[in-house]
């Protein structure tokens, strides 16, 4: 699952619609703890040629007309209008994320504290390609989405967040994903579901 799912998920259950869900992320897919790993070096020493790079089609910043086009807002603003459009996003996506493997833990710290200046600077642009390489180019391949509202819980299994209403859920599937992610999950969802730590 793609972190910008955040921004569009929520909770499936009949009369909920709660928005937006809380991800706890257990497992990074294949090498991407590695990647983020990687990236936080080099964002805290101030190099992002590498996500720059990888983004080149993704986000675009015009220094003489002070515009940003990117995945995230998804339409070109003039730096203000930008700074509160990518303020509601990081609302909306990092701040209800956990990341119990620690690998993207520092940067959405960082991501969510941000404090954007008035004008395009270095720090904002960064920035810019940090949260947008964060959202759509590392895939969580285990963890939970979890509704504050109503208490339901969602597996993210293989990369797939499996968001079906009570009725459609894979009951021995969920058995198997709290028994082999217990150590992880919130007490009350293993004691909602009859399993003791």
């Amino acid at each position: 699952m793609r972190l910008w799912l955040l921004d569009i998920l929520a909770c499936p259950a009949d009369g909920c619609k709660y928005y937006p869900l809380k991800l706890s992320i257990f497992e990074w897919e294949r090498d991407d703890e590695k990647r983020i790993s990687s990236v936080a070096k080099g964002y805290v020493s101030g190099d992002v040629k590498a996500i720059k790079k990888e983004l080149k089609d993704n986000v675009k910043i015009d220094e003489e007309k002070g515009v940003i086009e990117d995945e995230l807002v998804r339409k070109p603003l003039d730096v203000k209008k930008y700074v509160d459009a990518f303020k509601e996003k990081i609302e909306s996506i990092f701040k209800h994320i956990t990341d119990l493997t620690g690998a993207s833990s520092e940067l959405i710290t960082d991501i969510v504290n941000f404090r954007a200046p008035a004008k395009l600077d270095e720090k904002l642009e960064n920035m810019v390609y940090l949260a947008n390489w964060l959202a759509f180019k590392v895939n969580v391949k285990s963890g939970v989405l979890i509704c504050e509202k109503c208490g339901r819980w969602y597996p993210i299994i293989e990369t797939i967040p499996h968001m079906l209403p009570d009725d459609l859920r894979n009951k021995k599937e969920d058995k198997e994903f709290l028994m082999e992610w217990k150590d992880k999950l919130p007490e009350r969802i293993l004691k909602s579901e009859g399993i003791t730590t």
